[in-house]
């Protein structure tokens, strides 16, 4: 399976032919990208503006790793391993909440915020206990462009901001996404293979046929979409919209972004599983973990730009958050059926060879990324 996937990634991409459909089936293939990619790399968990105050945390799980990830008292956030240092019980169960104390439900040892033990009940009857020496272990925690990013390895290959530089500098920089206010936050778990989703979400070669309630109404037209430079770490696609206003526009007090980019769409993946759809009125993320071969787990949000909830009067935001959900929810429809069929069509060992469509560039930078990571 690695000497196809090998063998895959090697083609330039005018021979190319999409990723060897046995890798999203194997229990094996997916043991080595738990152990090779997502203990390793950088995986998005939320974004920093949903925990503003000194105690709020957001929980997340990294290849079965429970994740907890707290705002400090000086502001700066940190990341732990969401299970008590006793006998490793789980300790915050909900997906968000503010507090100063974190207390395991099982036999009550609390830490702070900092992930220090403050309270051991009983345990001075074991002698020589030492609270200093049981805390909540540390894992390592980057921020970029709003988006909080944490890694299981010690030892990070890369530095995210680094390797990202030539991403931002050139594309999703000017957009500003760290001031972009988060105004959704949901999940959802899908029958398919993690790889499925990042498949399809870095081409648009579908949205014209699959997105008819969607995104299609921007009426972008293919020849329009512009593939990214090659990277070993992101890809991306971007596309001018025609209309100057309106939806998938820049609003009138956006001084950031200026001529055709004040109605760019940009559609990147930071690899392993961060997708981003970006346009100048709202960013759409997905960040996506294998359950098994056959399910998939995705936290998505939403965020918008300031300019657009300042001038949004209060009265009205309500229904204007649950038209935004109503409409993420229809693409999520849209796409789910046939990410799913994508899944169920590769289980085949009968199938012709394939091949991609020039748009789809993205997905031969991702099979050429995933071998990378598994060999």
């Amino acid at each position: 399976m690695l000497k196809k996937l090998a063998a895959s990634a090697v083609r330039p991409f005018d021979q190319a032919q999409p990723i060897p459909a046995s890798v999203n089936h194997s229990r094996e293939f997916l043991e080595r990208e738990q152990q090779n990619i997502f203990m390793q790399e950088w995986i998005c968990i939320g974004r920093d503006d949903e925990i503003p105050n000194h105690g709020d945390y957001l929980t997340h799980d990294i290849s079965g790793v429970p994740i907890l990830v707290v705002r400090q008292e000086d502001g700066d956030i940190r990341a732990f391993v969401n299970a008590c240092a006793h006998r490793f019980a789980c300790l915050m169960p909900k997906q968000k909440g503010s507090a100063r104390r974190f207390t395991c439900r099982y036999h009550a040892w609390t830490y702070d915020c900092r992930g220090q033990l403050i309270r051991a009940p009983h345990m001075e009857m074991k002698l020589g206990f030492e609270p200093s020496q049981y805390h909540l272990r540390k894992l390592i925690l980057e921020i970029w462009e709003g988006f909080i990013f944490v890694s299981l390895s010690e030892q990070p290959a890369t530095c995210l901001s680094t390797v990202l530089e030539p991403l931002c500098e050139q594309v999703v920089g000017q957009f500003d996404m760290g001031c972009y206010r988060t105004v959704l936050r949901e999940s959802m778990i899908w029958n398919a293979n993690w790889k499925n989703l990042i498949e399809n979400f870095t081409e648009s070669y579908h949205v014209p046929m699959v997105h008819g309630k969607t995104f299609a109404q921007h009426n972008k037209p293919l020849e329009d979409y512009i593939c990214g430079e090659d990277s070993d770490y992101y890809c991306y696609h971007r596309a001018a919209q025609p209309e100057e206003s309106g939806p998938g526009a820049a609003h009138k007090n956006n001084t950031r972004l200026t001529g055709e980019w004040r109605r760019m769409m940009v559609d990147f993946c930071v690899f392993p599983s961060h997708l981003v759809t970006l346009m100048p009125d709202y960013l759409w993320y997905v960040s996506v973990q294998p359950i098994g071969t056959d399910q998939m787990h995705a936290t998505w949000g939403v965020a918008v730009p300031p300019e657009v909830l300042d001038e949004m009067p209060s009265n009205i935001y309500q229904s204007w958050l649950d038209q935004l959900k109503s409409y993420m929810d229809a693409a999520n429809t849209e796409d789910k059926e046939l990410v799913e069929a994508l899944f169920r069509g590769t289980q085949s060992p009968l199938l012709p060879p394939g091949t991609y469509h020039p748009l789809e560039r993205n997905l031969w930078q991702f099979t050429r990324y995933l071998s990378r990571m598994c060999q």
